[in-house]
């Protein structure tokens, strides 16, 4: 009985882990539906007494999508989701194991991932607010930095216009009395 129930608890972790991946995925852009759409490399063997057939024109491939990152509201979500998954199955594990159905030790597997989950949820949080406080610092170097070209672009005197002398002749390269240089 007990083997049964630590195969069950495999097979739950498992659905944990694959069943949001398979409905999450990319249909069109991924799998069999790539395959469906590439022709053929082989020949199509005609016949003798077939007129030829018109080239076709090759089929119009559609661009792949640019991979986007996650937008933080994606991210989050599946936070979410794995922690509360990871929570409802050390809670069904502890069910299990209080029932007197399994030995006290199926509960240790739910427990490490749950652990090892929440270490780096921590780990995720701070890189999140040390990019935040980044981003923000860069806000405020950009909008000083603004500011004082704003200043320097008051304080600064306008540009003394000199007038150059207009030559007397202008050179014309089409005139008739030109000449090579040094003649």
């Amino acid at each position: 009985m007990s083997s049964a129930v630590l195969y069950l608890a495999i097979v739950a972790v498992w659905a944990i882990v694959l069943v949001p991946m398979w409905l999450r995925r990319d249909t069109e852009a991924t799998g069999f539906t790539r395959l469906l759409h590439k022709r053929s490399d082989e020949p199509l063997l005609e016949e003798e007494d077939e007129e030829p057939e018109e080239p076709e024109e090759p089929e119009e491939v559609p661009e792949p999508r640019r991979h986007r990152p996650p937008s933080r509201a994606t991210v989050i979500a599946r936070r979410r989701r794995r922690t509360t998954g990871l929570t409802a199955l050390l809670l069904t594990t502890a069910a299990v194991a209080a029932s007197g159905l399994a030995p006290w030790w199926i509960t240790a597997p739910p427990a490490l991932l749950l652990a090892g989950h929440l270490a780096l949820l921590r780990v995720a949080v701070g890189m999140d607010t040390a990019r935040r406080q980044a981003a923000a610092q860069a806000r405020a170097h950009a909008r000083a930095r603004a500011r004082e070209a704003l200043h320097a672009a008051e304080t600064a005197e306008p540009a003394e216009v000199i007038e150059l002398p207009t030559p007397e002749e202008v050179f014309d390269q089409y005139a008739a009395d030109r000449r090579a240089v040094g003649e």
